[in-house]
């Protein structure tokens, strides 16, 4: 018997949804470490997930931790994720496995020079289908290079510039306002 196409799109359909879902889940933990949101953070991860970065490997907690330390001397950090490729697991329909390259901007006032920094990384993700949500599973950065960007080539920003915040307050996580429609 001849399939007429609609078992086809529909898996197609699906297989985009379940990349958008994952690409999702990368950007709020990109957000929630921006904008030093645990929770954000968290609802990339399943609870139980696994993370290796650098010399640290353990929980999404233990994680949120190091990062807080870490972030926490910046004065803003700004992560960017390119070319995601999600592949899923033939075997289990539940199962994928992503690859992301990004870099992120980490500049500070509180450090030398050498604190400011500019780094290019991967992250290479297991993800699993639990509950109807894509999390990670597991996860491990992988680090490619690292830049010093000297604070003396940098323009301060002008008066007045609308500047981001993370304390809560920050425009993208604001209750929206009334349409203007």
């Amino acid at each position: 018997m001849e399939s007429d196409g609609h078992d086809t799109d529909r898996d197609g359909l699906r297989t985009l949804l379940a990349e958008r879902d994952i690409e999702r889940a990368l950007l709020r933990y990109c957000r929630g470490v921006d904008r030093m949101d645990a929770g954000l953070v968290r609802s990339a991860f399943h609870p139980d997930a696994r993370v290796c970065m650098g010399e640290f490997t353990g929980s999404v907690d233990e994680l949120v931790a190091v990062i807080w330390k870490l972030v926490g001397r910046r004065t803003m950090t700004m992560h960017y994720l390119t070319n995601t490729l999600v592949e899923f697991d033939p075997a289990d329909p539940a199962r994928a496995r992503s690859e992301s390259y990004g870099f992120a901007l980490q500049p500070s006032t509180a450090e030398p020079p050498k604190g400011n920094l500019i780094n290019g990384f991967r992250y290479l993700d297991t993800f699993t289908l639990t509950r109807g949500q894509w999390r990670i599973a597991e996860r491990v950065t992988v680090s490619e290079w690292l830049r010093v960007d000297d604070p003396a080539g940098q323009w301060p920003l002008p008066a007045g510039a609308t500047t981001g915040s993370r304390d809560g307050t920050d425009l993208a996580v604001q209750p929206w306002g009334p349409s203007t429609r």
